[in-house]
This record gives structure tokens, sequence and C-alpha cells, in this order.
């Protein structure tokens, strides 16, 4: 009996594109989170209630993501979280 592979391109791990995308965001969100632009940014402003923390949670995740695509795990576990592509139908089986 065998079993299913996934095409080739599924199985390989990140391109050179998606490494230096990857690299690209986790320099960006440094920059920001270190806050080097010493708030002339425009971002949303920290005092506002419920919505002010918000730039700094999309920043924070696109350096987890952006790491994890690199291959450096910052959150135990997350490896392997990735959802497995649908297989397409194959012929039928007898």
């Amino acid at each position: 009996m065998t079993t299913p592979t996934q095409p080739a391109s599924v199985q390989a791990g990140p391109t050179l594109t998606g490494k230096l995308l990857a690299l690209g965001g986790v320099l960006l969100s440094c920059a920001y989170l270190g806050n080097l632009g010493w708030g002339a940014i425009g971002e949303i402003p920290d005092f506002l209630p419920g919505v002010g923390n918000l730039d700094e949670v999309f920043f924070s995740g696109l350096l987890i993501v952006s790491l994890h695509k690199l291959g450096i795990q910052v959150i135990p576990g997350l490896a392997g979280q990735h959802p497995s592509p649908p297989l397409l139908p194959g012929p039928p089986k007898p």
C-alpha cells in the first residue's frame, strides 16, 4: 500500500525570496517595536482605549511569524502547526 505524497514544491523548505521577506519582516518589526523613529511614525496613539496597542500587537505577530519562517522557534510547540494542503483526489481505488 502506498501513501500519498505531496508535490515537491510543498515539501521544499522556504525559498530565498521567502527568507528575504522574513528577514525584512524581522528588521521592520524590530525597528518599529524599538521605536527607532522616536514616535515620528504615524502609529495608533496608545492612549486610545481598546485600540491603542493594536499596532504593537501586529508588529509583534509579524516578528514571531518572520522568525518562525527563518527557523527560529520562539513559541514552543509552534513547529508542525502548519495545516497540510488538501490532497487532490486521485483515481478511485478498487
